[in-house]
């Protein structure tokens, strides 16, 4: 069984080869399948590219792609696309949500679910973060929940594992390419009554994330308002 691990990466010269190299000795000793971590580089200005590039001369589980086209979704979409595998997952470059369960969430996929999260909001969740961000990413589940009428808790963690089920009729239905993919792919996965399992992490937040807060608010606002329209005429997925 093929695992595609996909890296999206903006302007992460600092901690990449670092990440990487971390990522690629758990995966070694804790994942059992064949696996291919692909660093997605989407439109970085910095020295990204030959450290991604040097990376990959290193080692053959290690691939790399480019796109011109910045946004987190955009990465992950283009490596789902281009890379077949059985089971796609996607983790954000610093390794902010703890590793050891993913070998766990691969599993669930394997027993039938379709997509599994990692949940912040859980009870047996441990979260470290700032106060700030902590009461922007509650409040964003939460109005989501409500305006979505969605039971998912947790929609924006940086680690979510799909099968190929859901990459094969879902991902062209998605339409954002930034931040709000994630909560795309779900509500659409939801209403089409894909099988979801939210699974606990624990995840320290990178207090210098590129993240830019009060413009993300108000895209999430807008495509959450086109979203609801659209899953309230479209057809069932």
């Amino acid at each position: 069984m093929r695992i595609n691990i996909t890296i999206p990466v903006f302007n992460e010269e600092k901690i990449l080869n670092k990440n990487i190299r971390k990522l690629l000795l758990f995966c070694q000793s804790n994942i059992q399948s064949n696996f291919k971590i692909i660093i997605v580089n989407n439109g970085s200005t910095d020295n990204t590219k030959n450290v991604a590039e040097k990376i990959c001369k290193d080692n053959k589980k290690i691939e790399y792609l480019f796109t011109k086209e910045k946004g987190r979704g955009n990465a992950i979409k283009t490596s789902w696309l281009e890379k077949d595998a059985d089971i796609y997952s996607y983790m954000d470059a610093d390794l902010s949500t703890n590793l050891k369960e993913f070998p766990k969430m691969i599993s669930e996929i394997k027993k039938g679910y379709d997509i599994v999260i990692g949940s912040r909001l859980l009870k047996n969740s441990k979260v470290g973060r700032c106060i700030h961000r902590t009461i922007l990413s509650k409040s964003y589940n939460f109005l989501v929940q409500k305006f979505l009428h969605t039971k998912i808790k947790d929609l924006q963690c940086g680690l979510k594992v799909v099968n190929k089920k859901v990459v094969k009729n879902l991902l062209k239905k998605t339409k954002d390419d930034k931040w709000f993919f994630d909560t795309e792919l779900l509500l659409l996965a939801e209403k089409g009554e894909y099988k979801i399992k939210e699974f606990p992490v624990e995840w320290i937040g990178n207090s210098n994330t590129k993240v830019k807060i009060t413009k993300t608010i108000i895209d999430y606002v807008i495509n959450s308002i086109k979203l609801r329209w659209r899953i309230k005429n479209e057809s069932k997925y």
